[in-house]
């Protein structure tokens, strides 16, 4: 198991709202609607100025940001696909109120084309024996003119602190994942969720992604909450306020760069499950191009 300390070399800092959880309110989130929805998770958040550092800076200063130690990466995956043959279908994703069935082709090619190259990128990079992609989401935020699409795989931003499992619904995933691949959990002594979030078509501008990083955090901070879907439940962690939490961010990431984020660690039971992420508002952001990305849910698969 890696270890570290806390780096404290300089880097530039922004000061930033983060909204975490207002554990006074009811932690539920109902899925159930179609299309962008919300970018809070809940009703009642509790906002908090906090100090977010730049990752690049801070690589720059010779530090080094690792899925067993902050809980995220910095990447730029080799993928067998060539990502700007899906622009069209993105430029598109306001447009398609009168067209049910384009949100369901565009899925459908992503299913089919970027879910095995991520497998294969994914499992050569951490030496799993298998990863299996499970789900993804297009974060869009919608237009403010014209017709807005309505489907369940395109969502706004989330702009509440998060984790995105427990070790209850990780269990039940994995259970409900594998057989369907022809898999047996009991095969696999050890499993990682981990997500890839991926910018489209443009540098981010607003509404970037930070990350709490892991060392930071404590049991205390995560709280668990109920996701209400059209056919089940699940679960998901949100994050209550510290001011120990330390926040990184990379700036200007663009197409053909990506984050690796740890949302759950079989070897680690505990309430601290994977790493809290989060949008957030990027001062001077006004006006920018919306932000386009994908996430990209996965199992990595360990026979050690």
């Amino acid at each position: 198991m890696l270890t570290a300390t806390l780096h404290s070399s300089p880097s530039r800092l922004l000061k930033a709202t983060i909204n975490y959880a207002n554990t006074d309110s009811e932690l539920v989130y109902d899925q159930r609607q179609a299309g962008p929805g919300p970018t809070h998770l809940l009703d009642q958040v509790n906002p908090q100025p906090m100090p977010i550092e730049d990752g690049r800076t801070l690589q720059v200063t010779g530090e080094k940001f690792n899925l067993d130690i902050q809980g995220f990466e910095l990447v730029k995956p080799q993928l067998t696909i060539d990502l700007h043959q899906f622009d069209d279908a993105l430029l598109a994703l306001d447009n398609h109120a009168a067209d049910s069935t384009a949100p369901t082709e565009r899925d459908d090619l992503i299913r089919r084309e970027w879910y095995p190259a991520i497998e294969t990128w994914i499992a050569k990079r951490l030496g799993a024996a298998r990863v299996i992609t499970f789900d993804h989401t297009l974060r869009a935020q919608p237009s403010t003119e014209g017709p807005t699409e309505q489907s369940r795989s395109r969502r706004s931003p989330v702009k509440t602190v998060h984790n995105d499992y427990t070790p209850w619904s990780a269990d039940r995933q994995l259970r409900q994942t594998l057989p369907e691949h022809g898999l047996n959990a009991a095969d696999f002594p050890r499993y990682k969720f981990i997500n890839l979030w991926l910018p489209l078509l443009r540098t981010v501008e607003e509404s970037p992604l930070a990350m709490a990083d892991l060392r930071s955090v404590g049991e205390a901070d995560f709280h668990k909450m109920r996701l209400i879907y059209p056919e089940r439940e699940g679960q998901i962690s949100v994050i209550s306020a510290n001011p120990k939490h330390r926040w990184i961010w990379f700036s200007d990431m663009q197409p053909g760069e990506g984050l690796l984020l740890r949302v759950f660690d079989s070897e680690h039971q505990g309430p601290v499950t994977g790493v809290p992420h989060t949008a957030f508002d990027l001062p001077g952001s006004s006006g920018a191009p919306r932000r386009t990305s994908i996430e990209l849910r996965t199992i990595a698969l360990f026979n050690d």
